[in-house]
């Protein structure tokens, strides 16, 4: 009896025994995958970190959103009737991440309330900060770039379609990504325009998670061809963008910005504006990565600037 007692034992006490080793081996394993990924700024940390950037008070305030956190409603908004597109007529594709979509500081509203119109799910609404479609409640320098085509003459109305989403990295948008479908489902529903110029925005994610030149512009492309296959045929109008809060190991020739120069082909990509470059700390909010209303316009220019000439010569 006291044998099988002690025999009990002795097998009770070796799953203990090895739960007191493993415990502690999973702990500093652990202990290492953080380190590791907080150093690198991989995922999730890469994910946390773009999270504290974007004020969620705002991106989670008065709206309502989709799975994306796109919004999809919020009070003010005026409907109005959507207008038929001809050659006058710009249809604006906005996507990327944050600085694509509604996290700046300035909320705006188009000064051609019956030329500047924000589309979404079927509708029509006057163009104003924050744009459906895109996260946050916050301004957008899209509304300001769609005034300034009016103003020079590009256009004479515009439509905009703005699917941005903040914290965003490219492999989302690859043709693989799950923001990849989202954009072509998306695309799919609009069956009345046709889309004339493709703004993209986005590439400080990928800063942080330390992406390479050959990875981005790999992925771009994936992105770019995914949507040509898509009937998407207008060229693309990016930025140099990989600058966001205090990073103490930026620099202007860090692997990203080097792959969003070189996609610039003048065929179809083009370099519309370097945002590393042309915005000043006082452009950019408090957290020296979203932009203050002075960096909204700067912003809103240099893509009006290079649409333009585009336009111009085509």
């Amino acid at each position: 009896m006291t044998e099988a007692r002690e025999s009990n034992n002795g097998a009770s006490r070796a799953p203990r025994t090895l739960t007191y080793i493993l415990i502690p081996i999973l702990l500093f394993t652990a202990y290492l995958f953080g380190a590791y990924s907080y150093h690198r700024t991989i995922f999730p940390i890469d994910l946390l970190r773009n999270l504290k950037k974007i004020n969620l008070s705002a991106a989670l305030g008065n709206g309502q959103y989709d799975n994306f956190g796109r919004l999809t409603a919020i009070n003010g908004k005026s409907e109005t009737a959507c207008p038929t597109q001809s050659s006058d007529t710009g249809v604006l594709l906005a996507i990327g991440q944050s600085n694509s979509a509604n996290h700046a500081d300035k909320k705006v509203a188009t000064r051609f309330p019956s030329q500047v119109f924000n589309y979404y799910d079927g509708k029509c609404y006057v163009a104003s900060s924050p744009l459906l479609g895109a996260t946050g409640e916050e301004g957008e320098f899209i509304t300001p770039l769609a005034d300034k085509l009016i103003e020079n003459g590009t256009y004479k109305q515009i439509v905009i379609i703005s699917s941005g989403i903040g914290a965003t990295p490219i492999s989302r948008w690859q043709a693989d990504g799950d923001l990849n479908q989202m954009l072509l489902d998306t695309l799919a529903s609009i069956k009345k325009y046709k889309i004339t110029d493709v703004i993209w925005h986005q590439g400080e994610s990928d800063f942080g998670n330390s992406t390479s030149a050959k990875v981005y512009e790999k992925s771009f492309h994936s992105l770019k061809d995914s949507l040509r296959s898509s009937a998407i045929s207008a060229p693309f109008f990016i930025a140099v963008a990989t600058k966001c809060g205090k990073q103490a190991t930026w620099k202007g020739d860090n692997p990203t910005a080097l792959g969003q120069k070189k996609l610039e082909d003048n065929r179809e990509i083009f370099v519309a504006a370097n945002t590393d470059e042309i915005l000043e700390n006082v452009d950019r909010r408090s957290d020296l990565c979203h932009f203050s209303e002075t960096g909204q316009i700067k912003t809103a220019n240099a893509y009006a600037d290079a649409i333009q000439k585009y336009r111009k010569s085509h």
